[in-house]
């Protein structure tokens, strides 16, 4: 993994992730991790995707409430919606383990 782009978190679902299928039939899935910010009591509420092998591990337990633990890239695309661009940063979830809430 290139370092110089490189993010780990641990955190919540939010919500069940959204698992999907692309135009050439591979899996993928959209999810959102609560993460807790160090020192206080607020969350950062950061926008995954996975792939393939990744997607997979996701799909097994998609449910609201499960805790992950993942390492991936930061990802930026825009798109035109209505006439107007829209701006994502999401992170392209590389390395998952689910983790049980003690940890």
């Amino acid at each position: 993994m290139n370092k110089s782009n490189y993010v780990s978190l641990s955190g919540t679902l939010v919500k069940d992730a959204i698992i999907k299928k692309n135009d050439k039939g591979s899996d993928y899935v959209l999810f959102t991790l609560s993460v807790p910010q160090i020192g206080t009591k607020w969350y950062d509420y950061i926008n995954c995707i996975a792939f393939n092998e990744n997607a997979a591990i996701i799909a097994k337990s998609p449910l609201k409430g499960t805790s992950y633990r993942i390492e991936g890239r930061i990802h930026t695309s825009s798109f035109d919606k209505n006439g107007k661009k829209h701006y994502s940063t999401d992170v392209v979830a590389e390395k998952i383990e689910m983790v049980n809430r003690n940890d």
